[in-house]
């Protein structure tokens, strides 16, 4: 019992003192903080069927507007090979796409989850 106590009066410690530090020079430090540039381009399918897509320098590929290839998964058969339906977080503290700007318009899948878009600049 007192072992339980114990450790949990240290994680709750170390807790306190990590989340206390500041990562706000360095975006890579914060956990899931993966800074990368994207930009507006296209992307073809095998039918031919050309998407306009944000690519980013990661390799990670996203539907611009995903509209209802959100919604169905018989219509994300379609799209290009790693072309993902939701985009990545535009500039957040130096994290997401940094050099794409949040949109006004947003994404819903299913009416329970909505998204906002983003607007990269062209590749």
């Amino acid at each position: 019992m007192f072992y339980k106590f114990l450790k949990f009066l240290f994680l709750s410690t170390l807790t306190l003192v990590w989340g206390g530090c500041d990562t706000k020079d360095d975006p890579v430090a914060g956990y899931g903080c993966f800074p990368t540039k994207c930009y507006n381009t296209t992307a073809t399918n095998d039918a031919g069927k050309v998407f306009d897509i944000i690519e980013c320098e990661d390799g990670e590929k996203f539907l611009r507007h995903p509209g209802l290839y959100g919604e169905d998964p018989e219509l994300q058969k379609e799209l290009p090979e790693g072309v993902e339906t939701v985009a990545p977080p535009a500039d957040v503290d130096g994290c997401g796409a940094t050099n794409c700007k949040y949109d006004s318009v947003q994404t819903c899948i299913d009416g329970k989850a909505c998204y906002p878009a983003i607007n990269c600049p062209e590749k």
